[in-house]
């Protein structure tokens, strides 16, 4: 059996590939690993099946440093940004093949249309499968506190933007004091997802009045990491409100979206929290001018009355005494009166009484022809009580008495 050595295989291959990609091609891959080695970019290239996430292809890519120099005077700041772990990119690339060091992609050019295009569109299926699950409004109907003051802050230590913030809000001018604790996370990058969900539930958890999402500024694509399904569902379900200042200025990431307010920058979250309790402390103060006017309109109408009763209880006294004075002049004249007539009904009835005496007394009745019967100590004033045989009966006549 007729065998071949391992360099006329690959010089075989070397020929085919010549022949049949003898063009530069455009590839649509993602990026998976990325390293420097004196200036030239060495670049892992995978493609994943959408609808199980493994990976189906892979292959080596290099970026040699006068071609990396070349996009990077094209591209300007997008190079670096593109050209990360876990974008999605579309490379102009030679395929080349080397019989001790296999294929490889040399890349020529790069489609930031491509990657773009393919952030919007993950973008918005993320938007749909949480408007699906009803969550965009969720953390943005939770009502702010009355006062803000302990916050949970989702950031890096090392980011300028966190130190802005912190600046920020401790140097108010209003003099106000703040909690603030840092959650540590990566703010870009592969770990950017898994850490972020887990500062937003560990920070739910806590007696926290709002979260924030702070980082400094940063190109579309170094601000993709917050385009995540998994960080989008985190912040809408959680039980405190969350500002974002993610560090952008037109374009919302879904984050964003999802948030309860939208700040630009961490500085104008800090003067958000600040502002917002400034205006209860000015609403406070309003209702402080409003009770004092009104305590002091008190005062002077109950000032006003005391006055007036004052001088009503210097006359008043008076008017009861001359009113009582005369009620007692009116009583007495009532009493005198009343008196009089008394006297002079009962002298009226005395002198009908002496006169009806005079009229009964026993000598006068005699007067009139009468008499009185007397038996045994007894008077006789009917005849069934007059006896016959007493030895003695007297009888009393006007002018004397007779013995019986």
């Amino acid at each position: 059996m007729e065998a071949y050595s391992l360099f006329e295989v690959n010089q075989y291959i070397k020929r085919v590939i010549a022949l049949n990609f003898d063009e530069p091609i455009w590839v649509e891959c993602e990026i998976n690993q990325v390293s420097n080695s004196r200036g030239n970019l060495y670049i892992e290239l995978i493609e994943k099946d959408e609808s199980s996430d493994q990976i189906v292809a892979k292959s080596s890519a290099t970026l040699w440093y006068r071609q990396y120099l070349f996009i990077k005077k094209k591209l300007d700041k997008l190079t670096e940004s593109i050209l990360t772990e876990g974008i999605k990119v579309k490379l102009k690339v030679t395929v080349v093949f080397s019989e001790r060091y296999g294929m490889s992609l040399n890349i020529q050019d790069i489609d930031p249309a491509f990657t773009f295009g393919q952030f919007e569109l993950n973008r918005q299926k993320i938007i749909e499968a949480l408007k699906a699950k009803d969550l965009l409004e969720r953390n943005g109907e939770l009502e702010l506190p009355t006062v803000i003051q302990k916050v949970a802050v989702i950031s890096s230590e090392t980011a300028a933007g966190y130190q802005d913030f912190k600046n920020q809000i401790f140097e108010n001018g209003y003099g106000y004091d703040f909690h603030i604790d840092l959650f540590q996370t990566a703010m870009q990058g592969q770990k950017t997802e898994k850490e972020v969900v887990e500062a937003l539930k560990e920070a739910s958890k806590g007696d926290y009045d709002v979260i924030a999402i702070i980082r400094g500024g940063g190109s579309k694509l170094d601000l993709s990491g917050f385009d995540n399904l998994k960080i989008a569902e985190a912040i809408a379900l959680s039980p405190k409100p969350v500002l974002t200042g993610i560090g952008h200025d037109i374009d919302q990431t879904v984050s964003d979206v999802v948030a309860n307010k939208v700040l630009k920058t961490p500085t104008a979250v800090a003067d958000f929290i600040v502002e917002h309790n400034s205006e209860f402390e000015s609403e406070l103060l309003y209702y402080l001018q409003l009770i004092t006017q009104r305590t002091s309109s008190i005062i002077k109408e109950q000032n006003s009355l005391l006055l007036r009763s004052g001088e009503q209880l210097k006359t008043i006294p008076l008017l009861l005494i001359q009113n009582q004075k005369r009620l007692l002049d009116h009583i007495e004249t009532d009493i005198n009166t009343s008196i009089k007539e008394t006297l002079s009904v009962n002298k009226l009835k005395l002198e009908s009484a002496e006169k009806m005496i005079d009229i009964l007394q026993p000598t006068n009745i005699l007067k009139r022809g009468f008499a009185l019967i007397l038996q045994d100590g007894k008077y006789v004033s009917r005849k069934s009580a007059f006896k016959t045989n007493k030895k003695e009966t007297k009888i009393s006549f006007y002018d004397g008495e007779v013995k019986i």
